[in-house]
């Protein structure tokens, strides 16, 4: 698989799939045996655990306590029990439809379960309740769709959440990735250059505004890249896998190699030149790193012999590295 740097701010809304949800509908089912198992599993946690324990008894005696609800909620998906959380969840949603934090994390949850589009239609009903639109929940709307494929819907989402809150780079960042999505690289930059300039340090908006540079300016793209990536080396690789999604083979073995040159062995880079290799049929071939000669020190080796002194060259003393000694695959913050 290619590894693709762009990337998309999610305001802490988490990518990672798991079980979708499942509905319990009929007794004497493996679904409904699945979720007996859940709540007893939930008790006989909760026996032991004092934090559980301690929020059920608050819920006990006051079922309308949204705070001690939420944290039971986050505790049973930290447990690994994510149905039991989203009930709590659902629950705490019937009581407050009208909260943007309740929503928000239902339907992150929902998102993170395998149900996007039920998690639209309970940002969307929030969003109608509210007599001002929420940043926050337009922008999760944008994501969902964007997911689902509906990239004009997504888009608008996007440019009502950026007329609410302009100076938050993250927002114009996820514009540009869905104008990057609908092939405007030049919409895209523009809103990647704002990205950049409330928050210069954004990583993602960097390798954001290098794809969006790619097709045009590969200099420029790859500079880009250097500016968001601490190591040289991580940059000429992301550089390539840009070039291999577009059909630039050549180009991207080139900077494979550039990066291979830098680092070697580096686990993104080699894993690139598979890619390509299975592409184009060429051989997967390694770049030769030639040890650095030092004629200085094959003279006074020399003269060492015929002395018997030993002399240290001023540069052993503070050896300088040649490459960068650490890698950490510039491919940013998943979507």
């Amino acid at each position: 698989m290619v590894r693709v740097i762009l990337v998309l701010a999610l305001f802490g809304v988490s990518c990672t799939r798991s079980t979708r949800v499942a509905h319990y509908p009929a007794p004497h089912t493996a679904v409904a045996s699945t979720m007996s198992r859940h709540v007893e599993n939930a008790v006989d946690l909760g026996e032991g655990d004092v934090a559980l324990r301690t929020l059920r008894s608050r819920l006990a005696s006051d079922p309308k306590n949204l705070e001690a609800r939420m944290l039971l909620a986050r505790l049973y998906s930290e447990r690994g029990l994510p149905d039991l959380a989203l009930e709590h969840l659902r629950l705490a949603n019937a009581q407050f439809p009208d909260s943007v934090p309740v929503t928000l994390a239902l339907a992150k949850t929902l998102r993170e379960m395998g149900a996007p589009q039920e998690a639209l239609k309970t940002v969307e009903a929030c969003s109608k309740r509210l007599e001002e639109p929420n940043w926050e929940l337009l922008s999760l709307e944008g994501v969902l769709e964007d997911e689902s494929g509906r990239l004009k819907d997504a888009e608008s989402a996007y440019h009502k959440a950026v007329a609410i809150e302009p100076g938050r780079s993250s927002l114009h960042n996820n514009l540009g990735y869905n104008l990057l999505l609908q092939e405007k690289p030049k919409e895209a930059e523009a809103e990647f250059r704002k990205a950049l300039e409330i928050d210069p340090h954004s990583q993602i908006a960097h390798n954001n505004l290098a794809s969006a540079l790619a097709a045009t300016a590969q200099t420029e793209a790859l500079a880009e890249l250097q500016r968001g990536s601490a190591n040289n080396a991580v940059a000429h690789n992301n550089m390539a896998a840009l070039l291999i999604e577009q059909g630039k083979y050549p180009e991207a073995r080139k900077e494979i190699e550039q990066a291979l040159t830098l680092r070697q062995n580096l686990p993104e880079a080699m894993a690139n030149l598979k890619l390509a290799s299975q592409i184009d049929g060429k051989p997967a071939t390694v770049p030769i790193h030639k040890q650095h000669v030092n004629l200085w020190s094959h003279v006074t080796s020399g003269w060492d012999k015929l002395s018997g002194h030993k002399e240290i060259h001023p540069a052993a003393q503070n050896p300088q590295p040649l490459a960068a000694s650490t890698a950490t695959g510039d491919s940013g913050e998943g979507k």
